[in-house]
């Protein structure tokens, strides 16, 4: 498995999985959520040239969400991540740890927008509700074609 290979797998996946680290009741514990995954072409092709972009062994991706979830609460205190894409029929998976930050410009939130969300953002691309999230991998631990493959480097328990 390569990293191209690996960039197939994401956009190959149905949807992520993101754990993040819990706050309040659940501190210190990793809670566990699925995204739509806006790197699937096939899902979202408005967005295929821009969800998901590689640089050498980085993997940038984006994601949607609402502002007002947990998920952003616990993001905003610790913004160490991991996602994680499976093709189970083929036995692939990707677990990508790296960091995950809200993007702020309104033109960038504009351009990923897609009408099918108004069902989540009422208000449209400019809804206080509606967070894009942008993913930076720093590395990947992946399953396929019968092995282990690492890209990236290995992060310390501190997350740098």
């Amino acid at each position: 498995m390569n990293i191209k290979d690996v960039v197939k797998v994401i956009q190959s996946a149905e949807s992520a999985q993101l754990a993040t680290f819990g706050k309040g009741e659940t501190e210190g514990f990793p809670e566990i959520r699925a995204l739509l995954n806006l790197a699937n072409p096939k899902k979202y092709p408005k967005l295929k040239d821009k969800a998901i972009s590689l640089d050498g062994e980085t993997v940038t991706i984006y994601f949607t969400t609402n502002t007002s979830s947990r998920k952003i609460e616990q993001i905003r205190a610790n913004n160490n991540v991991c996602l994680y894409f499976v093709l189970p029929q083929k036995f692939k998976g990707i677990s990508a740890i790296g960091t995950m930050e809200e993007v702020t410009d309104m033109d960038v939130k504009k351009d990923f927008w897609h009408k099918t969300w108004l069902m989540y953002y009422h208000k449209g691309a400019t809804d206080p509700d509606y967070t894009l999230m942008k993913f930076t991998s720093k590395y990947m631990h992946c399953w396929g074609n019968l092995g282990i493959h690492n890209f990236g480097q290995p992060v310390n328990s501190s997350g740098k």
